[in-house]
């Protein structure tokens, strides 16, 4: 699920002083790419693809001698989980947090950044998670469903909502240039734990042609929230359907409705 793409600046810029951080991207251009995931890990810019085939590059510094492991993270927060019985993941850069269940996977550097797009056109991620990482025979970066937490330009969180959506399924799930049946709930008002209004919109995206380890079908939830009339934090979840242990559409709700300020 992923192409060669051109090199790309991850720095963003931060403003705001409400209860979620908000970032300025770029406003996004049309392009037919494959789905490209870029990762800044501890300084190195890492290209991978995600839920199928991963294609993964490193562009490292020169260094004088090789360094030692770094130790393991320390715990990225210490709030309560939301939802009983689920796990906790941290979004720093947003000033949230959100829950998973437990069989998720967190990444332990919730600041590391993952983008679907090519740099002109990316929807990035921080405080990204994962269920069935490595599902994939060979592929150890794979994964079932995924979430994570963006913040995007637009007017209201309806418009950015949807063009968040857009945005992401265009480039996610497209192969060889066919793009892919999408059909798309209206936009909902919901209120989230802590009482932030949002818009979610969710969507069934089903692929003409499969590829490697796709599923035909995705599940896909975006929530915006906090527009202030520039732009929204928004929430990114997607999960594979009518495979062994998928990741309902009602949970993926579920997920999406317990993010909140930290």
């Amino acid at each position: 699920m992923s192409s060669p793409g051109g090199p790309w600046d991850p720095r963003q810029q931060h403003r705001g002083s409400g209860s979620f951080q908000q970032a300025r991207p770029e406003p996004a251009r049309r392009t037919n790419r494959g789905w490209l995931v870029f990762a800044l890990v501890l300084g190195a810019l890492v290209l991978i693809g995600a839920m199928a085939a991963v294609l993964v590059i490193g562009f490292r510094g020169p260094e004088a001698a090789p360094r030692p492991a770094p130790p393991a993270p320390p715990p990225t927060t210490t709030a309560a989980p939301a939802v009983p019985g689920w796990q906790v993941v941290a979004v720093p850069k947003r000033q949230a947090v959100y829950d998973v269940p437990q069989d998720w996977e967190i990444d332990p550097a919730p600041e590391n950044v993952h983008a679907v797009g090519p740099p002109s056109d990316a929807v990035t991620l921080t405080g990204v998670s994962h269920q069935q990482l490595g599902f994939c025979p060979g592929d150890d970066n794979s994964f079932r469903a995924m979430a994570g937490v963006s913040a995007r330009l637009g007017p209201d969180n309806a418009a950015v909502a949807g063009d968040t959506l857009g945005t992401f399924v265009r480039h996610a799930f497209t192969r060889d240039a066919v793009a892919p049946l999408v059909e798309g709930s209206p936009p909902e008002q919901l209120k989230l734990r802590g009482g932030r209004t949002a818009i979610r919109i969710n969507a069934r995206i089903t692929l003409p042609a499969p590829a490697g380890c796709d599923s035909r079908a995705v599940a896909v939830s975006v929530v915006a929230t906090n527009n202030d009339g520039r732009s929204s934090v928004v929430f990114v979840a997607a999960a594979d359907q009518d495979v062994p242990g998928a990741v309902t559409p009602g949970t993926l709700d579920e997920i999406g409705g317990s993010l909140r300020q930290r």
